[in-house]
C-alpha cells in the first residue's frame, strides 16, 4: 500500500478532524456521565444501587469496543479510514437515538453493550490523522485530537446536564445522536483521504496475527497498559460523582451540579494535555510521567476528604491537572511508533486497552460504592495511579526521552 501524504493538506484535514472529535465527545458527553441518574429514573434505584447499574453500564460498553475495535482498525487500514470515521460516528448516532425510547434498565444496558460494539470514534479518527500527518509532527496532531476530547468533555456534562434536568433522559439522548450526525456530515464534506486498498493477496488471519506480535511488542504494550490504567482511573469515579455532587450540593439539580464537576474534569484535562506536552519537550516522556502519577495519585486525598461542593470539585480539578495529559503522551508515541499502513490496526489494539479501563474502572467504581460507599472510589483511583508509576518506571525504560525531545510540545 502506498501513502501519498504530500497530496494531502494534513493542516486543513486535522483541523476538522478536531472539529469533529470536538462534536462527538461533546455528543457523548451529554449522556455518558448521566447513566446514574438514567437508571434511577428507569428503575426506581436507590443512589448505590443506580452507581452499580450504571458500573455494568460501563464494563459492556468496554467489552463491546474491546471485541470489535480491533476488527474495526484492521478493516480501516484495508477499506480505507475515513470510511472507518464515518461509520463510527453515524453507527453511533442511530443507537444512541434508540437509547432514549429505553424503558426498561435492561434496555438501556444493552443499548450501551451495542454502542460500545459500533463506535469508537478516538481510534479511527487518530487513525486517519497519522495516515497523512508527517512524522516530525505527529505529536502536535496527537496532542490536537486529544485536546479536542477534553474540550468536549468539558463542555458536554454541563449542557448535558442542563438538557437532563430540563427535558429528561431521552432528550439527552436525541442531543447525543445529534451531535454525532453533525460530526459524521464534518468529516463527510470537509476530510479527504488518499487512500490505497493493499492489494498483496494475504491469508485472512495474516492481519490479525500482526495486530498481536504488534500489541504484544515490548515497544508497544506498556504504552497500552498506561492507557488501560489512565482510563481506569478516571472513570472509576465516575459512578459516584452524581451521588457525591448531590450530597454536597444539597441535592437540588443534580444533574447541573455534576455537569459542572464534570466539565471542571476536562478543562483541567485540556490544560494538562497541553502542559505536559510542553514538559515532556524539555524533560523527556518517563520524567513527565513519573511525576504526572504520583502527583496524581496524591491528589486523589483532596476529594475524598471534602465535605463541601467546591472543594469537591477542586480536588478533581488538581486530579486533571496532574493526570490529563498522560494519555495523550502515550497516543503520540503509539502513532510514532507503528509501521506504515498499520495505523488503523495499532490505534484497533490501543482501543483493546481503552476498552478494558472503560469495562472495568466503572464496574469496579460501582461496586465500591455499594461495598464501601461513595467516597471510597477515590482510594482505588490513588491505587491506579500508583499502578501508573511503577509501570512507567519499571517497563517504559528511558526511551521516552529519546522520541519525545524537541516534539512532543508540537509544532506549527
Amino acid at each position: 500500500m502506498v501513502i501519498r501524504e504530500r497530496a494531502i493538506n494534513w493542516k486543513r484535514n486535522l483541523m476538522a478532524l478536531w472539529v469533529a472529535q470536538v462534536a462527538t465527545t461533546l455528543g457523548f458527553s451529554f449522556t455518558f456521565p448521566f447513566y446514574p441518574l438514567f437508571f434511577e429514573d428507569l428503575g426506581g434505584f436507590s443512589t448505590e444501587r443506580a452507581a452499580f447499574w450504571a458500573g455494568m453500564a460501563g464494563w459492556v460498553f468496554g467489552f463491546g469496543m474491546g471485541v470489535f475495535s480491533p476488527i474495526w482498525g484492521i478493516l480501516g487500514d484495508r477499506y480505507g479510514r475515513k470510511l472507518n470515521v464515518l461509520r463510527s460516528m453515524l453507527l453511533g448516532s442511530v443507537l444512541l437515538g434508540i437509547s432514549a425510547f429505553a424503558e426498561t434498565p435492561m434496555q438501556l444496558l444493552v443499548s450501551r453493550f451495542l454502542i460500545g460494539a459500533t463506535s469508537g470514534v478516538l481510534p479511527a479518527i487518530m487513525a486517519l490523522v497519522a495516515s497523512h500527518t508527517p512524522r516530525d509532527k505527529l505529536p502536535f496532531a496527537s496532542g490536537a485530537v486529544q485536546s479536542g476530547l477534553f474540550l468536549g468533555i468539558a463542555l458536554g456534562p454541563l449542557l448535558g446536564g442542563i438538557i437532563y434536568d430540563s427535558a429528561g433522559m431521552p432528550a439527552a439522548f436525541f442531543a447525543t445522536a445529534a451531535a454525532l450526525l453533525g460530526a459524521g456530515l464534518i468529516v463527510l464534506l470537509l476530510v479527504r483521504e488518499d487512500f490505497d486498498a493493499p492489494t498483496s493477496s494475504e491469508g485472512a488471519m495474516k492481519p490479525f496475527v500482526d495486530l498481536w506480535r504488534l500489541s504484544t511488542s515490548r515497544v508497544i504494550l506498556p504504552l497500552y497498559i498506561v492507557i488501560l490504567l489512565v482510563l481506569m482511573a478516571n472513570l472509576v469515579i465516575q459512578p459516584a460523582i452524581p451521588g457525591l455532587a448531590s450530597i454536597v450540593e444539597g441535592g437540588s439539580d443534580s444533574g447541573t451540579a455534576s455537569g459542572i464537576v464534570f466539565a471542571v474534569m476536562g478543562l483541567g484535562s485540556a490544560v494538562s494535555s497541553i502542559g505536559m506536552g510542553w514538559l515532556a519537550g524539555r524533560f523527556g516522556l518517563r520524567p513527565v510521567l513519573i511525576v504526572g502519577a504520583a502527583a496524581s495519585a496524591l491528589a486523589t486525598l483532596i476529594p475524598y476528604f471534602a465535605n463541601d461542593y467546591l472543594l469537591l470539585a477542586a480536588g478533581i480539578a488538581v486530579i486533571s491537572l496532574f493526570a490529563g495529559g498522560l494519555s495523550g503522551l502515550v497516543n503520540g508515541l503509539i502513532a510514532m511508533r507503528a509501521p506504515p499502513g498499520q495505523h488503523g490496526a495499532a490505534f484497533g489494539s490501543a482501543q483493546l486497552a481503552h476498552a478494558v479501563g472503560i469495562a472495568m474502572g466503572p464496574l469496579f467504581g460501582g461496586a465500591a460504592v455499594i461495598g464501601w460507599g461513595l467516597r471510597s472510589v477515590f482510594l482505588l483511583e490513588m491505587a491506579c495511579f500508583v499502578l501508573v508509576f511503577v509501570v512507567v518506571v519499571v517497563l517504559m525504560g528511558n526511551s521516552g526521552r529519546k522520541e519525545t525531545a524537541g516534539t512532543a510540545a508540537g509544532g506549527e
